[in-house]
């Protein structure tokens, strides 16, 4: 799916090591990281039978006390709160702005843990939760919320794109929030030995963030002289068959289908030697996958550089995506990536997969 015409302008992120998106960036790729112990949750070293610690990355100071459904909108208020203080954002009374506008939430599974038992079905309804609690005059129509864990942005960008592409609306609000440490999603994690501590090694360390990004019509932009951070080359999604959950062994196919398919889009497809942001955290059905796929790509491969922000502020669930989008700005940005696009690479655990090129604006 491909579009020239359609910039990000706007971006906004809270994370464990920075309460705005330059800082947050900054931060992870200065490789600064402040993992704490999480006081809530204790593990259970089977080799030695004692109950230590789990460490993790959370927002110190923001997140405690909210739980559920209440700690994804404080994260999703967090990230759109840094937009408006960086003027990325119109005010609510700007009403041909916000009618022009459609709002995309993204968030984890809905049976992950992260909404109060028996809850599930509210998980559709956070686009208008959001909407709401904001005060954000955006019609029910150009609502919808994506509840598919870490390839959630990738398919929001698609279907962002379509409506813009399409004429119905000039402009994409997609907020994506999720945290890890919540207890309830903690105690899933727990259950299905996916948390790494120190007589589990292999596993990923939990985290939690709130990043936003407004994707729009680069004519739109020029109009209200909204300057473009980025533009986007191109975004796919597919299903990876044979998933974590499926019992079946990755071979990475539908993560290399959604990277071949981004990089016949850009001017010297044959090779990419830019950055890439991955959602490695760890585990190592995702090691597995991302090297098969590495396999499948490889003649394509002029020595990129791979990023991990999992590595820094722990696996951030649904927002681990546009964190990684946040990321690629940064550096397009201030002239720091390696070339001029960047991939952002995301899977779920239940197959969906997703790959996202921006380029220099």
């Amino acid at each position: 799916m491909h579009d020239a015409r359609i910039v990000i302008t706007g971006s906004g992120a809270i994370t464990s090591v920075g309460r705005n998106a330059p800082d947050a960036c900054a931060a992870i790729h200065a490789g600064i990281s402040r993992p704490r112990r999480v006081a809530h949750y204790q593990v259970l070293d089977e080799e030695t039978q004692d109950l230590v610690a789990l460490t993790g990355h959370p927002i110190q100071g923001y997140t405690e006390g909210f739980t559920h459904q209440g700690r994804w909108l404080r994260l999703a208020r967090g990230c759109l709160d840094d937009m408006r203080a960086r003027g990325q954002l119109q005010g609510t009374q700007e009403t041909t702005y916000w009618r022009e506008t459609g709002l995309i939430s993204v968030t984890n599974y809905p049976d992950t843990g992260w909404l109060e038992p028996g809850m599930e079905e509210s998980a559709g309804s956070m686009a208008a939760k959001l909407r709401d609690a904001l005060r954000l005059p955006i019609d029910d129509e150009k609502l919808q919320t994506l509840s598919m864990g870490h390839a959630g942005v990738a398919n929001a960008f698609e279907r962002g794109a379509q409506e813009l592409r399409h004429g119905r609306l000039q402009r994409v609000l997609i907020v994506a929030a999720d945290s890890l440490l919540a207890p309830g999603v903690l105690e899933q994690l727990g259950a299905q030995r996916r948390l790494k501590f120190e007589g589990q090694p292999v596993g990923l360390t939990p985290g939690e963030a709130g990043v936003c990004l407004l994707l729009e019509l680069e004519s739109s932009a020029r109009k209200r002289n909204a300057p473009p951070q980025a533009r986007l080359a191109g975004v796919a999604t597919a299903q990876e068959e044979n998933h974590r959950e499926s019992g079946s062994t990755t071979t990475g196919t539908g993560l290399a289908k959604c990277i071949h398919q981004v990089l016949d889009l850009l001017p010297e497809p044959a090779s990419f030697g830019g950055d890439i942001y991955a959602d490695l955290n760890g585990e190592e059905w995702r090691a597995r996958e991302w090297g098969y796929a590495s396999v499948r790509i490889e003649q394509r491969m002029k020595a990129p550089e791979v990023h991990v922000p999992c590595a820094h502020v722990g696996d951030t669930g649904a927002a681990s995506g546009a964190l990684g989008i946040c990321m690629a700005l940064h550096a397009l940005a201030r002239g720091h990536a390696r070339a001029g696009h960047a991939l952002v690479l995301s899977s779920s655990e239940r197959g969906q997969v997703g790959s996202v090129c921006l380029g220099a604006p």
